[in-house]
């Protein structure tokens, strides 16, 4: 249609425009553009999934500890909190005393010196101690 403008009846025969090598380019870079942040979704979407697994993986190994683990791991936690000076770093000191769940933004349920993410697990751990003594 570029080479030949004249030749048959395009618009009878409904061909749309012809394509110019400008249309190309445009349409090239449009589809690098789109190629570049399907890219980047992907490599968002991975760096979450890789977050949430550690977490879940942290979670399960402070659910594992025993009740005395988990009070000399706070107690070291709080000893290298005091050990900063007065550097105030957000991280994840509070955990849930049965599940190790975070207690970063809930209100925790306690019970003596134990922390819990739930009732459920407050009441999984009451008995659990009511067992063993």
């Amino acid at each position: 249609m570029v080479d030949h403008p004249d030749k048959y009846d395009y618009s009878r025969a409904k061909v749309p425009g012809p394509l110019t090598l400008e249309m190309e380019a445009k349409k090239l870079e449009k589809k690098r553009a789109q190629k570049a942040q399907r890219k980047q979704r992907e490599q968002a979407q991975r760096e979450e999934r890789q977050r949430l697994e550690k977490e879940e993986e942290e979670k399960q190994l402070f659910a594992a500890l025993s009740d005395r683990e988990k009070r000399a791991l706070a107690a070291e936690r709080r000893l290298a909190e005091q050990m900063k000076n007065g550097s105030t770093a957000l991280s994840n000191i509070s955990r849930c005393w049965y599940c190790g769940e975070s207690l970063l933004g809930r209100i925790p349920f306690h019970y003596l010196d134990f922390s819990f993410c739930s009732t459920a697990c407050l009441q999984t751990h009451r008995r659990a101690q009511a067992s063993h003594t």
